[in-house]
């Protein structure tokens, strides 16, 4: 183990912490918007992405973007969307993994982000649904 990664692992503990805090924070206050919050886990392993279903994914990232924050859409194709599985797609074994695809997207999760920062991305999603 090289020196700057004994550094890091005195801080994985408090970094997780301050993950789930953050996870759990989005998690409460988007209970009044039309999105499933997919972070909403006890375990303290879980918040290296913090991860959300809509239907309107596109544009969120779109309107997220315009105020200066960046989202990433993790797994965007499933097996079936490639040529190598076209032969494979059966919709009664992928529709739910066809229906994440298109609507998982995650937010900026990492310790360093502060209450201020928080705050401002839990805004910026609000908005989005208030238009």
């Amino acid at each position: 183990m090289c020196i700057r990664d004994s550094v890091r692992a005195k801080y994985i503990d408090e970094w997780q912490v301050r993950r789930s805090e953050i996870a759990k924070y989005w998690c409460d206050k988007f209970k009044e918007l039309p999105l499933r919050c997919l972070s909403d886990t006890l375990d303290p392993h879980a918040h290296q992405k913090f991860v959300m279903y809509l239907d309107d994914r596109n544009r969120l990232q779109s309107h997220l973007k315009e105020h200066g924050i960046d989202s990433k859409v993790h797994y965007e194709y499933v097996l079936g969307d490639l040529p190598t599985g076209k032969s494979l797609t059966k919709p009664d074994l992928l529709g739910t993994s066809v229906m994440l695809s298109r609507g998982v997207l995650s937010l900026p999760m990492y310790p360093e982000l502060t209450d201020t920062e928080v705050s401002y991305i839990l805004d910026k999603v609000r908005l989005f649904f208030d238009k």
